[in-house]
């Protein structure tokens, strides 16, 4: 396919709204003003991620009678929703470093991941790049008081132990740890703490509290949006997803594992609040069947 030059011409506010309007979207003089700021302070192009999947992809034109208010609707449904998922998974970035932090700590040293020995590094990561992520997060955190206080009083080992390296590491660097631990034994008694009796299950959920955290975290869209990962049905306990790459499966996840911590949540309340604030959002959108409450994973 042979490429052209891109020629499009950036629009005012009022020239895109004044083109949707001409391709049927409804909209009041009343309504105008808040329109336009949403064109203003959130963008066209960000808005458009709610609305082109509707119009006919001929003629370009809105159904019949679809309003602007809908798709702020869908913008302020999308922006809740990245909320509470953010504040949820939140919960279980600490919940799984505490856990891997702790187990490992205590069977092989509070430096364990100083240690080659357990692990079994694959092309992607491997013991050097997890150093090297360590050392170059502890060197960012240099100014908070527990890292400071190490190294005002030791010189060996040349990092703080791990739970302090903790608060300092991504999310990401724990999902990417776990695949590598070597003894199968020492990933089978960190899952179970999350009761998931399957590694392989569990390592395809934390990896994808990771990705889900970071599209919410960087103002990614989630409503009809499938998600670049898919996690594993675990069958011991029911749970299979009809579409994996649906948010409905990363949502399931989350309250599968904050449930098993026996901390405070309020992940299911939050959704059942945000769908029922914005009846005008069908959640099949994201995935979620009617009788979600009480699917496996839920109930």
């Amino acid at each position: 396919m042979s490429k052209i030059p891109f020629t499009k011409l950036a629009a005012s506010p009022e020239q895109l709204l004044a083109k949707w309007t001409s391709q049927g979207l409804t909209l009041s003089e009343a309504e105008t003003p808040q329109a336009l700021a949403y064109l203003r302070y959130v963008g066209a192009y960000r808005l458009k991620g709610y609305w082109f999947h509707l119009v006919d992809p001929t003629t370009k034109r809105f159904p019949a009678g679809y309003t602007f208010a809908r798709i702020a609707e869908r913008c302020e449904f999308d922006r809740e929703l990245r909320a509470a998922t953010i504040e949820a998974i939140d919960r279980l970035e600490v919940a799984v470093r505490c856990v891997m932090g702790n187990y490992l700590s205590l069977k092989h040293s509070p430096h364990w991941f100083l240690n080659p020995a357990i692990f079994k590094p694959t092309r992607e990561w491997g013991i050097g790049q997890l150093i090297r992520k360590i050392e170059d997060e502890v060197r960012r955190a240099d100014g908070k008081r527990f890292v400071s206080h190490y190294f005002s009083r030791h010189d060996e080992p040349y990092l703080p132990p791990s739970w302090s390296v903790s608060e300092c590491v991504s999310f990401g660097l724990w999902s990417r740890t776990y695949a590598i631990l070597r003894d199968p034994n020492d990933k089978k008694a960190i899952c179970k703490r999350f009761d998931v009796d399957q590694t392989e299950v569990f390592q395809s959920w934390i990896h994808t509290l990771t990705v889900v955290r970071n599209v919410a975290a960087h103002h990614g869209q989630l409503l009809k949006v499938k998600q670049g990962v898919a996690p594993a049905n675990y069958k011991a306990a029911g749970i299979r997803f009809s579409d994996q790459k649906a948010f409905f499966a990363a949502a399931t996840v989350i309250h599968y594992l904050l449930d098993k911590t026996g901390l405070p949540h309020r992940w299911k309340e939050d959704l059942e609040q945000i769908f029922a604030r914005h009846p005008g959002v069908d959640i099949a959108d994201l995935g979620f069947p009617k009788n979600w409450p009480t699917n496996p994973g839920w109930a």
